[in-house]
């Protein structure tokens, strides 16, 4: 099902899937697996590939794997690593960035299961991104 995450920004998550917004941010999840997403303006005086080149240049040092996605007008960037937590399973997570001109749409995505990493890169890669009417990129 196609969930608009803001006016811009659509993301399209299976209907077994619950949600909920908490503290400005839309949350899905089902046994096995959640998907926290939050959009946000890029910040005055830069564009979407310095955005996404500071956000690598911080990624963690822990990182499994990353990932480069162009789209049209949109830029992606994304990596795995391992999420540890005390006292629960590790969990297998994908972080994404996805960029326009105008703002950025962060997904995390959470796994119980690494098999469905494939299904989450697949989300991610079908972000879709309609910028509003009479704005300008």
């Amino acid at each position: 099902m196609a969930f608009r995450i803001t006016t811009e920004w659509i993301i399209d998550i299976p209907d077994d899937f619950e949600h909920r917004v908490e503290d400005g941010k839309l949350i899905f999840w089902k046994t096995g697996s959640t998907v926290i997403t939050v959009a946000f303006s890029l910040p005055e005086g830069i564009d979407k590939l310095e955005l996404l080149n500071q956000i690598q240049q911080r990624r963690p040092e822990d990182v499994l794997e990353t990932f480069v996605s162009t789209k049209g007008e949109i830029v992606g960037l994304g990596y795995t690593r391992i999420q540890k937590r005390e006292g629960e399973k590790n969990r297998l997570s994908l972080y994404t960035f996805t960029a326009s001109e105008r703002s950025c749409l962060q997904a995390a995505f959470y796994l119980d299961d690494p098999d469905d990493l494939e299904w989450a890169k697949a989300v991610w890669q079908s972000t879709v991104y309609r910028p509003e009417e009479g704005a300008a990129d």
